[in-house]
């Protein structure tokens, strides 16, 4: 089967039950992205920064990495919310798409943690 056809058959499948599961979940969603020249950030600048940011804020992180496409740093608290941050190698420009669930309806700890990656982030930008 291709990949495609088993995408395709994941979403017929899971389609239904995830708008039921997502009207019960109470979550907060805070999402940042920004496009960065290459020369400005590279992907692991991007990525080694949001992995020294949770270590700060005190949140288990694990980074992976797939050199010339992609750093991803993933992790959070646990009963409290996760992160997901993904430094994306497009053409010259490097894109940081930040993003911290909270498990409550309000924005909290993780939400604030993603502010702050985002705000890290940029701040290397030489």
């Amino acid at each position: 089967m291709t990949r495609s056809t088993l995408l395709l058959a994941s979403f017929v499948l899971l389609g239904p039950s995830i708008p039921a599961a997502a009207q019960d979940a109470d979550f907060s969603l805070t999402y940042h992205i920004e496009r960065t020249p290459a020369a400005q950030l590279s992907i692991e600048t991007c990525g080694s920064t949001v992995a020294d940011a949770a270590a700060q804020a005190g949140l288990r992180a694990v980074s992976q990495s797939f050199p010339g496409q992609l750093v991803t740093v993933s992790g959070g608290a646990e009963g409290r919310g996760a992160f997901v941050v993904q430094c994306i190698a497009v053409d010259d420009k490097t894109v940081s798409v930040v993003q911290g669930i909270d498990y409550q309806q309000a924005k909290g700890a993780i939400g604030d943690f993603a502010d702050q990656a985002f705000a890290a982030v940029q701040a290397t930008v030489r």
